[in-house]
């Protein structure tokens, strides 16, 4: 293994501990103690699938991390509270130091301050696993197999701490003369929280940060963030701007030479997963080697399991990368709208999913927005009656059925008005065009096909694309609107 982070130490302790015969060796470059940032991140998930790869592992993260199920937003003076998300924080420095004990206990050998030069001195080794991060030296060595590609992002960022102990995974959102500033900022260990500060590049250009050094920096910061860090010092650690890179491989593999973690795909930090890959990443590699005898068909195995949920994350991540990219259109958003869409900005968080982790947050969101609804519909928005779900069987003599709770209804069910058609809901469905038309003139064909998605109860159906005239036609059954005809046999559809 060349680099000693997340993936490489515990790929390496999940390797040893499947065989003990195996010579397993970590080389890295640094110290452990050398490793820039302040903490790091974990759902509950990521958890449960670290402790069926080693359970001490999973004790000492969670024993030794900080817990926190709330969301806090710091909007225009408002603070939004969101809650259900049970996210955990790390320090890196505890979590690699972890990971090299128990890679110690097994036998692993950790080679530190050893760098690896050239990786084709390695070569004579069953596998050589590319672990050094985001700039691999590794990937970089065999470009033309791996064929890297990395999407440089145009905002700026630097990884700060604090003292502060935030109680929630927070987010500020400040403007100065110079723009719009990010803040994301979580405790990960008692007294200690990370504090990461994004802007767009002309803002950071406007601030003069652009010949800012770390001290710089850190005394602008501190200065911008009197008020929310509350007396409490930044701290550095090798806290440079940076640009973000999304970096994407047309191949994890060559010959017996891999890429894991960051060297293979990163993701945006704003959805805190790059270790989460990493190790899960260690996780999926150590069973493909498990379960094949050839190295070769191990990594092809281990691609193919990983590939398609690491190009997942990364479309999500990308997601929420553009809303922090584009915050500065959305800072005329109501505060509950704003932090709506702030929490589904992935895409992988949506309505539905929000309302099972809170509830009541989403209840308040439906409720400001049927009256909107209403305001721009000009007309009354109904509540729903929701009955609680039954309770489960029990011998217990049965209790009195709750009664049903009035509640908003959810966005897409509330009306809009479009100019003198008022739509009942916000459920618009696209037809796909049936080539069935008679010369241009729908038919009853068309009238069962729309009819029954109409029935279905949407608000809008719109129908195929329908021609100006007999020429613009690309077929002879597309339907038409350019003959007395056909006005009549479409408003024979639309009157259904």
């Amino acid at each position: 293994m060349v680099g000693a982070g997340p993936a490489g130490l515990f790929f390496a302790l999940l390797l040893k501990k499947s065989d003990p015969r195996h010579e397993v060796v970590v080389y890295e470059r640094n110290r452990l103690d050398d490793t820039f940032g302040f903490g790091v991140v974990f759902s509950d998930a990521t958890e449960q699938a670290l402790e069926q790869g080693d359970p001490e592992v999973s004790a000492a993260m969670m024993a030794e991390g900080h817990r926190w199920d709330d969301i806090e937003i710091h909007y225009r003076g408002d603070v939004l509270t969101s809650t259900g998300h049970a996210f955990s924080g790390l320090s890196r420095r505890t979590l690699l130091r972890i990971l090299a004990d128990r890679c110690l206990e097994v036998g692993v050998s950790l080679c530190l301050e050893h760098e690896i030069r050239d990786p084709e001195t390695l070569r004579d080794a069953d596998l050589v696993l590319a672990a050094d991060g985001a700039n691999s030296a590794v990937r970089e060595r065999y470009r033309e197999h791996f064929r890297p590609a990395a999407d440089v992002r145009p905002n700026k960022f630097v990884w700060l701490g604090t003292s502060r102990p935030f109680p929630a995974f927070t987010f500020y959102f400040k403007t100065d003369p110079h723009g719009l500033w990010r803040v994301h900022a979580y405790q990960y260990e008692p007294g200690r929280s990370t504090f990461i500060v994004e802007a767009r590049d002309e803002t950071w250009q406007a601030a003069g940060l652009a010949r800012a050094g770390e001290a710089e920096t850190l005394a602008f910061c501190e200065r911008l963030f009197a008020a929310e860090l509350e007396g409490h010092r930044l701290l550095s650690n090798r806290s440079i701007w940076r640009s973000f890179p999304t970096i994407r491989n047309e191949r994890w593999r060559h010959e017996n030479v891999a890429l894991i973690g960051d060297a293979a795909h990163t993701a945006h930090f704003s959805v805190g997963s790059g270790t989460k890959l990493a190790m899960e990443d260690a996780i999926a590699l150590a069973r493909a080697l498990a379960t094949h005898e050839r190295i070769s068909d191990a990594l092809a195995a281990y691609e193919e399991a990983r590939r398609p949920a690491v190009e997942s994350l990364q479309r999500a991540a990308h997601a929420s990368l553009q809303w922090f990219e584009d915050a500065e259109r959305y800072m005329t958003l109501e505060p509950l709208q704003f932090a709506f869409t702030l929490l589904t900005r992935s895409l992988r968080v949506t309505h539905q999913n929000l309302k099972v982790r809170d509830p009541a947050f989403v209840g308040r969101v439906d409720t400001w927005f049927a009256a909107k609804a209403a305001e721009q519909a000009g007309v009354a928005v109904p509540a729903l009656a929701i009955r609680p779900p039954p309770a489960a069987a029990s011998a217990a003599p049965p209790k009195p059925e709750a009664p049903a709770v009035l509640s908003a209804p959810p966005p897409m069910f509330t009306p809009f008005r479009l100019r003198g058609l008022l739509l009942p809901n916000r459920v618009v469905v696209s037809p796909m065009s049936q080539y069935s038309a008679d010369d241009g003139t729908p038919n009853d064909w068309h009238l069962v096909h729309l009819g029954a998605r109409a029935v279905g109860g949407a608000g809008l159906v719109f129908a195929e694309m329908t021609d100006v005239s007999a020429e613009a036609r690309i077929t002879p059954w597309c339907p038409g609107l350019y003959q007395p005809q056909h006005v009549a046999a479409w408003k024979r559809i639309v009157d259904f």
